[in-house]
C-alpha cells in the first residue's frame, strides 16, 4: 500500500473536529446516534484516503531476464558463439511466466530477440558496428525492453574492454531501478578460451616523438608494442613517405619497447609514421600509429621552377635561389611535376616560391595545395612573373588567381588591339572518351568558353565543330555576345569519324579573310592519332593563312602519329605548339593562348618602378634599377600595391590571403626583363625581405591546445587555453583552428569561449594519421594568438588492448547488486524480487463514500416506526402475490377469444370494490347484489367446436346465490368498524335525549 500524496493523510487530524460535530445528542435514541457517527467518520476517511491518492501494490511472479551479448571485435568469433550457446541453454530452463529478450552490441546495440515468452534463440540476423564496445549503450537500451512490475535481471557477456561510454555509471542508474545486474566472463581477442592454446597477435600501443626540436639535433622516437606470444617482426618508420629507419625486432609476450634515431634535417612540421608487420596477426588495424614534431630553425623555402631548357646556361630560378641563399635561407628546388601535393607536405617551408611556371605544367591538385597551404595553414606565396607566368601562364580562373593579390584580365580594353580569333574544335568519335567521368568535348567547349571569356567587347569570337564537315558553327559573334558564346560552346557534343584538317581551315580562314580587325588568330585542336586529308594542308597555311598575317596555334591532344604534323603547321602559322595527354587542361591551355595572341598582356618597354605604398619590403632601399618588361595585371581592390610600372599596372603587390601571406613580382629575376637587377647589390636584400615578409611570425601568446575523442570515437573535442605573458585569462577572441587531414582536405573549425581563457570545438576525424591545425584568434581585430601544431588520431581502440578485464566485470556486478554467473539456469533464478505493479484506489474509496452519504443523511433525518415496517411488509407481500397471480396467468394455456372475454370481466369485477357486511343491531341492511352481466352473442358452430375449454356458465339474477357474508372484523382496526362505532353513538346519544 503507498500513496502519490501522503501530505494530504494530514488532514486525518481533522476527524475530532467531526466527531464533535457529530456527537451523539439527546434527539435521536442511542443505536442511531452511534451509527450517524461512525458513517460520518467513515466518509470522512474515505475522502482522506482518496486525496491522498492510496494506491494498492500486487507482487508479480515473472521474471524477466535481458542478456547482452558483446560482438565487438576484441570477442574472437569462438568467444562469441559460446556467449551464444551460453544463451541459448539460459532460455531453455525458462519458467513458463518467465520472458526474455536478447541485445547483440558492438559500437551500436540491436535488439536480437524483444522480451517475449519461449525457450529458442533462432539465428541470429542482427549485425552491429564492431569497431568500438558501447556498453553503456547497451545497458541503456536493455533497460527500456524490461515490463513494469515484473522482476528484473540483466545478464552482461562481455570482455570487460568498454571502448566508449561510462557503464560503471549507467550500471548504478539501473541498480537504482531495481534492476540485478549479472555478468559472463568473456576471454580478449588474444587469449582463447583455452589458456593453453594462445594465437598470435601484435599490436602498436604508442608512438611519441618530441613535440619541438631545433633544426639538426638528433632526437628519439619511443615505439612500444605488445605481443601475445614469442614472435618476430619488421619495424618500419617513415617520414614523409620516406624510410628513415627499417629493422627487424623480437616481440616477447606483454609489452615491448623500442627507440629509434631521428635528426631534424629541415624545419617545420615533420610527421613520422610507424608500421609493425609481425609474423604472426589477427588484426592489421592496430599495426600503423603516427606521430608528428615541429622543427624550429632558419626559414626554409621552397623553389619551384621549371626545368632548364637545352643551350641555356641558368634556369630562370638559379639567380633568385643564390640571392635567398646570400640572404641567409634554406632553399630546395622542385619543379612543378615535383613540387608536394598536399597542404602537410608544403607545411614543411616557411614560403614558397613559384617562379615563371605555366599553369600547364601544375596539377590541379597541386594548385590547390598550394591555395590551401596559404589561406589554411599561414603559409607563403611569392609568385615572381615571366613570358610563362600570370595571365600568359595560363593562371586566369585557376586557384593561383585566387590566391594572389592580381587578377590575370586587364579591363582597360583601349590598350588592345580588336582581335578576331576562330577556335576549330575537333568533335570525332574519339573526343567521346571519357576522362574522370567527363567526356573530352565537355572539356573542349569549356575551353572555348574560357576563350570568350578572355576577350573584349571590340573583339570577334567564332568556334567551328568539325569532324567529316563543319557540323557546328557558332559565331562570329562579338564579345559583348560572350555569354551566348559560352552557352552554346559548353553544349557541344562529339560526333563521328575523323576531323578533316584542310575543310575546318578553309572555313576559318573564309571568315578571318573578311575581317578588319588588328589581330586575327586561330586556335586548333585536334587529336594527335585522328586526323585526315593532310593533303595540301602546309600550302594553305603558308601561301594563304600566313600570307594574310592571320596567326594558326595548334593544341594535340593524347598521343599519336599527328603530333609532328600538328607541330609543323604550328610553325608554319608563325603560332604555338601545345601538347596535352589530359583534357582537365585544355581550359587552361586555351586561356594562355588567348592573352599570348593579344600580346598586349607581355609589355616589353624599359621603365623604373614607382613607389605608391611603404612596405617592410622595401626597408633600407632607397632606389631601384630599370626593368626591361612585365606581365600586365589588375590589382584586387583588398591588395596593397607598392610598386607600379610606367602605365600603373602593378609590379608589386602583397596582400593577407586567409591565415598566410601572397607576394606578386610581375617582372622576372632573369636576365631578360630585371638584367639590370640581377647586377644590382640590393638584389639579394630585396628578395630576402620579400619572402621574410611573407613569413607569418608566432604569437608569444602562451596557448595549450588538447584534442580528444568523444562519445563513441566518431567526435574529436579540441580544447585551447590562452593565456597572456603574465599569466591572466585571455578572453573575447575570435579563435579558429585551420585543420589539414592527414589526407590533404582543409577546413576551419569555429571556437567557441566555454571558460575563461578556454575555448572549445569540436569536428569529425575521418581519416587515421596526423593532423595538423593552424590556430589563430584576433582580440578587437587584431591577430593577438597564433600556433602552428599537430595532432594524432590512431587506430580505434577496440584494437588497442585485446586482453579480457574479467575484474572490471566483476566491478560492474557488484556494483549492480549481481555476480558472475557460473550456470545458464542461474540467469533465471528466481533470486530477484519484483517490484510489482501499482493500481489507483482512489475511485473506489470516493465511490464507496459517494454511496454511503445518502445512508448518513437518512440516519440523522428519517423517522420510521413499528407501523412503518409493518405497512413496509404488507406492500411488499401484496406485490409479491400480484407478481405470482401474473406469473401464473402467463403460464396458463391460451383461452380462446370468448375466454379471454369472460377473463377479462372477471378481472374488472375483482378491482370493483365489494359490499362489506356491517353487523348491526336492528337494522337491516340488504346486501348489494351483483348487476347481471348481458349474455354473450351466439358464435357460429366453427367457433364453438375450436373454443376449448367451454366458458363457465352464467348464472341468471334469480337464481343467484347471496353473497358469502365478510369476514368478522375487529371494530375500530378498520375503516368501516370505526364508522359502525360512530353510528351507535349517535343512536345512543338520541334515545338518552327521548
Amino acid at each position: 500500500m503507498r500513496f502519490e500524496q501522503p501530505l494530504v493523510l494530514i488532514l486525518i487530524l481533522t476527524l475530532p473536529y467531526f466527531i464533535y460535530l457529530g456527537r451523539p445528542t439527546g434527539r435521536y435514541d442511542r443505536g442511531r446516534r452511534w451509527t450517524a457517527l461512525v458513517l460520518r467518520c467513515l466518509i470522512v476517511g474515505l475522502v482522506i484516503l482518496s486525496l491522498a491518492g492510496m494506491q494498492s501494490v500486487h507482487g508479480s511472479d515473472t521474471l524477466a531476464t535481458v542478456f547482452l551479448v558483446d560482438v565487438s571485435d576484441s570477442v574472437p568469433e569462438a568467444e562469441q558463439t559460446r556467449a551464444l550457446s551460453f544463451v541459448e541453454e539460459a532460455l531453455a530452463t525458462m519458467g513458463p511466466d518467465d520472458r526474455a529478450a536478447v541485445i547483440l552490441f558492438g559500437a551500436d546495440a540491436l535488439v536480437e530477440r524483444p522480451m517475449m515468452a519461449g525457450g529458442e534463440l533462432g539465428p541470429v540476423a542482427s549485425v552491429p558496428r564492431t569497431y568500438q564496445t558501447d556498453l553503456e549503450g547497451a545497458i541503456r537500451l536493455g533497460m527500456a525492453l524490461f515490463p513494469s512490475g515484473a522482476a528484473r535481471r540483466m545478464v552482461i557477456l562481455s570482455d570487460g574492454r568498454p571502448t566508449v561510454g561510462q557503464a560503471d555509471r549507467v550500471v548504478r542508474l539501473a541498480a537504482a531501478q531495481s534492476i540485478r545486474v549479472d555478468v559472463v566472463p568473456l576471454t580478449g581477442a588474444a587469449w582463447s578460451a583455452d589458456s593453453e592454446q594462445m594465437p598470435g597477435e601484435a599490436w602498436l600501443t604508442e608512438v611519441e616523438a618530441p613535440k619541438w626540436v631545433h633544426q639538426g639535433e638528433t632526437f628519439s622516437i619511443e615505439v612500444t608494442a605488445r605481443s601475445s606470444v614469442d614472435m618476430d617482426a619488421l619495424l618500419t618508420v617513415l617520414s614523409e613517405e620516406r624510410v628513415i629507419a627499417r629493422q627487424t625486432v623480437h616481440l616477447n609476450p606483454g609489452e615491448n619497447t623500442f627507440s629509434l634515431s631521428a635528426t631534424a634535417e629541415r624545419s617545420g612540421f615533420l610527421t613520422f609514421r610507424v608500421h609493425l608487420d609481425p609474423l604472426l596477426d589477427l588484426y592489421p588495424q592496430n599495426n600503423v600509429l603516427s606521430t608528428f614534431t615541429m622543427v624550429s630553425g632558419a626559414p626554409r623555402v621552397l623553389l619551384v621552377a621549371p626545368p632548364s631548357e637545352s643551350g641555356e646556361e641558368a634556369d630562370v630560378g638559379t639567380y633568385l635561389q643564390r640571392a635567398l641563399e646570400a640572404g641567409g635561407m634554406l632553399v630546395a628546388r622542385s619543379t612543378p611535376g615535383a613540387m608536394p601535393y598536399d597542404p602537410s607536405g608544403l607545411a614543411e617551408y616557411a614560403v614558397v616560391i613559384l617562379v615563371d611556371t605555366p599553369a600547364q605544367m601544375m596539377s590541379p591538385r597541386a594548385m590547390r595545395a598550394l591555395q590551401s597551404y596559404v589561406r589554411d595553414l599561414g603559409g607563403g606565396l611569392v609568385a615572381v612573373g615571366g613570358s610563362h607566368a600570370y595571365g600568359v601562364g595560363g593562371w586566369y580562373q585557376t586557384p593561383l588567381e585566387e590566391t594572389l593579390p592580381v587578377e590575370m584580365t586587364v579591363h582597360d580594353q583601349e590598350r588592345f588591339p580588336p582581335m578576331a580569333i576562330v577556335v576549330v574544335i575537333d568533335k570525332s568519335g574519339s573526343m567521346s572518351v571519357t576522362e574522370n567521368g567527363i567526356q573530352k568535348i565537355r572539356l573542349a567547349g569549356e575551353a572555348a568558353a574560357r576563350v570568350a571569356e578572355l576577350i573584349t567587347d571590340q573583339d570577334e569570337i567564332m568556334v567551328i565543330a568539325f569532324d567529316d564537315r563543319p557540323a557546328d558553327v557558332i559565331g562570329p559573334l562579338p564579345g559583348s555576345q560572350r555569354d551566348e558564346a559560352v552557352e552554346r560552346a559548353i553544349r557541344l557534343q562529339a560526333g563521328g569519324g575523323g576531323i578533316y584538317v584542310r575543310e575546318s581551315l578553309e572555313e576559318a580562314l573564309r571568315y578571318l579573310a573578311d575581317s578588319d580587325k588588328t589581330i586575327r588568330h586561330i586556335i586548333l585542336l585536334a587529336d594527335g592519332a585522328d586526323s585526315e586529308h593532310q593533303e595540301g594542308v602546309r600550302e594553305l597555311v603558308t601561301e594563304q593563312i600566313a600570307a594574310e598575317n592571320i596567326t594558326l596555334s595548334t593544341v594535340a591532344i593524347g598521343a599519336g602519329t599527328d603530333l609532328d604534323f600538328l607541330e609543323e603547321i604550328a610553325g608554319l602559322g608563325n603560332g604555338r605548339y601545345h601538347f596535352t595527354d589530359q583534357a582537365a587542361t585544355l581550359p587552361v591551355i586555351f586561356a594562355q593562348e588567348t592573352q599570348l595572341a593579344m600580346r598586349s598582356y607581355i609589355v616589353e618597354e624599359p621603365f623604373y618602378p614607382h613607389q605608391t605604398a611603404n612596405s617592410p619590403i622595401l626597408a633600407g632601399i632607397e632606389a631601384v634599377p630599370q626593368l626591361a618588361g612585365y606581365v600586365a595585371t589588375t590589382p584586387k581592390s583588398a591588395a596593397q600595391v607598392v610598386l607600379t610600372t610606367h602605365q600603373d599596372d602593378p609590379l608589386l603587390a602583397t596582400w593577407q590571403y586567409g591565415l598566410g601571406r601572397a607576394v606578386a613580382w610581375t617582372s622576372d629575376a632573369t636576365g631578360r626583363w630585371a638584367q639590370a637587377w640581377v647586377r644590382w647589390e640590393g638584389f639579394s636584400h630585396f628578395w630576402a625581405q620579400a619572402v621574410r615578409w611573407a613569413i607569418v611570425e608566432q604569437s608569444d601568446t602562451p596557448v595549450e591546445m588538447n584534442v580528444s575523442l568523444e562519445g563513441k570515437g566518431e567526435e574529436a573535442r579540441l580544447v585551447v587555453d590562452v593565456a597572456d605573458t603574465s599569466g591572466e585569462f585571455v578572453n573575447g577572441l575570435t579563435a579558429q583552428v585551420h585543420l589539414v587531414t592527414p589526407g590533404g582536405e582543409a577546413y576551419t573549425l569555429d571556437l567557441t569561449q566555454t571558460a575563461p581563457g578556454r575555448y572549445e570545438g569540436t569536428f569529425v576525424p575521418e581519416e587515421q594519421g596526423a593532423y595538423l591545425m593552424r590556430l589563430t584568434g584576433s582580440l578587437d581585430g587584431q591577430e593577438s594568438v597564433g600556433l602552428t601544431t599537430g595532432w594524432v588520431m590512431s587506430y580505434p581502440p577496440e584494437y588497442a588492448a585485446l586482453e579480457g578485464d574479467p575484474r572490471y566485470l566483476s566491478a560492474l556486478a557488484e556494483a549492480g547488486g549481481g555476480a558472475v554467473l557460473e550456470s545458464p539456469a542461474d540467469a533465471f533464478a528466481h533470486t530477484v524480487r519484483g517490484s510489482g505493479t501499482r493500481r489507483d484506489l482512489w475511485p473506489y474509496l470516493l465511490g464507496l463514500a459517494t454511496l454511503l452519504f445518502p445512508f448518513d443523511v437518512g440516519v440523522r433525518r428519517l423517522v420510521l416506526t413499528h407501523r412503518d415496517w409493518v405497512r413496509m411488509r404488507e406492500w411488499i407481500r401484496a406485490h409479491v402475490r400480484r407478481r405470482r397471480r401474473t406469473v401464473t396467468t402467463e403460464e396458463a394455456p391460451a383461452a380462446s377469444p370468448v375466454g379471454r372475454l369472460f377473463q377479462a370481466k372477471a378481472r374488472v369485477e375483482e378491482r370493483q370494490p365489494k359490499p362489506i357486511a356491517i353487523a348491526t343491531e336492528g337494522v337491516d341492511l340488504a346486501p348489494l347484489e351483483p348487476s347481471t352481466p348481458p349474455s354473450p352473442p351466439p358464435l357460429p358452430e366453427e367457433e364453438k367446436s375450436r373454443s376449448a375449454p367451454p366458458p363457465p356458465p352464467v348464472p341468471s339474477p334469480q337464481k343467484a346465490e347471496p353473497p358469502p357474508p365478510p369476514p368478522t372484523v375487529s371494530e375500530g382496526e378498520t375503516l368501516a368498524g370505526r364508522l359502525l362505532q360512530r353510528r351507535r353513538s349517535r343512536r345512543d346519544t338520541r334515545q338518552n335525549r327521548s
